[in-house]
């Protein structure tokens, strides 16, 4: 059996606490329900006690943070208040964030909840992003983290901050998708997002995780491909503007992220596609050409290639939850 544990902060933020704990506890009787294995869902604070949030609403929670230890994937809550009295009142989470990271759970942090993800030590070094009126404090207070404040939602490699309640929900569903598979997270997101305004993409956080190699030439055409899926791209001169033969790339490529450049391409093209897909109202054909296919047959083929339907199907997914 699967176990989701939402740690409640004090001073908590009780909407982000409700809204992750419900969209996992949706997501766990739809994977039950189609036979994807039990899971549970338990709210935890500092001392196990019921929880009095910022507002004055009372929580109920499961138990105290030792349920960490076996949990199979961590949600950290946001907070009102000063980050440096939070640091202090929840100073005990750091051990168990370290361990949970040793043993490769994804632990993802909501709003201010970035901030006690970085109290942790285990952002340094490394991408983040944390609630906008907080971003002078996130960075005086841990200088050794790539804050990255104009995005809303980072991967660390398995550590994820979300830089609001929103972002939240679209975190909240990447990790939904590692515990119970795309079917479970796309209808938790037709249950949950339908009609959520977004001024930001989801599309990029599905490739942060991949960014941790250490091979700079890699990265900087990663980052290009991510910048610019919508025109023409040309992996041989791709290849050539980070100073390497197309054999010696491709080969590079793999082993740094994974994936072939031009796998990796098709991926960023057809993840920016499902977000077209549910947030605009366009055609396949303008949808197909705004993410670099420019022959609506070819875009068929790539979408059903990576999602195991056509572009009709998928659309027709987001319309029946509606």
């Amino acid at each position: 059996m699967k176990k989701i544990v939402v740690y409640a902060p004090q001073n908590a933020v009780g909407m982000s606490i409700m809204l992750i704990a419900e969209m996992c506890w949706y997501a766990a009787q739809k994977a039950g329900a189609s036979g994807g294995g039990s899971a549970s869902v338990d709210v935890v604070s500092p001392a196990g006690a019921d929880l009095v949030c910022a507002n004055a609403m009372r929580l109920p929670v499961s138990d105290d943070l030792s349920m960490l230890s076996s949990a199979d994937a961590v949600f950290i809550a946001a907070f009102w208040g000063d980050a440096a009295a939070a640091a202090g009142a929840n100073r005990a989470l750091t051990p168990l964030l370290e361990a949970a990271a040793d043993h490769e759970v994804p632990i993802a942090a909501v709003s201010t909840g970035t901030i006690l993800l970085a109290e942790s030590g285990l952002l340094d070094g490394k991408v983040a992003t944390t609630y906008p009126p907080y971003r002078d404090v996130f960075e005086k207070r841990f200088p050794a983290v790539r804050l990255r404040p104009q995005r809303a939602m980072t991967d660390a490699g398995g550590l994820y901050c979300a830089n609001g309640i929103p972002a939240g929900c679209d975190v909240t569903i990447s990790i939904i998708e590692l515990l119970f598979g795309p079917d479970v997270a796309r209808d938790t997101a037709q249950a949950f997002l339908t009609g959520f305004s977004r001024n930001y993409s989801v599309a990029n956080i599905a490739f942060d995780g991949q960014k941790y190699h250490g091979d700079r030439q890699v990265l900087t055409a990663q980052q290009w491909m991510e910048r610019n899926y919508g025109g023409p791209v040309r992996l041989e001169a791709l290849a050539a503007d980070v100073g390497m033969s197309p054999r010696n790339f491709t080969r590079r490529f793999k082993k740094a992220t994974g994936e072939s450049p031009h796998d990796y391409l098709r991926r960023v093209r057809i993840e920016a596609a499902k977000d077209l897909f549910r947030d605009r109202d366009l055609s396949i054909s303008e949808i197909a050409d705004r993410v670099g296919y420019r022959d609506p047959g070819s875009f068929q083929k790539a979408f059903r290639a990576q999602t195991g339907q056509t572009p009709g199907e998928f659309r027709e997914r987001l319309k029946q939850a509606v």
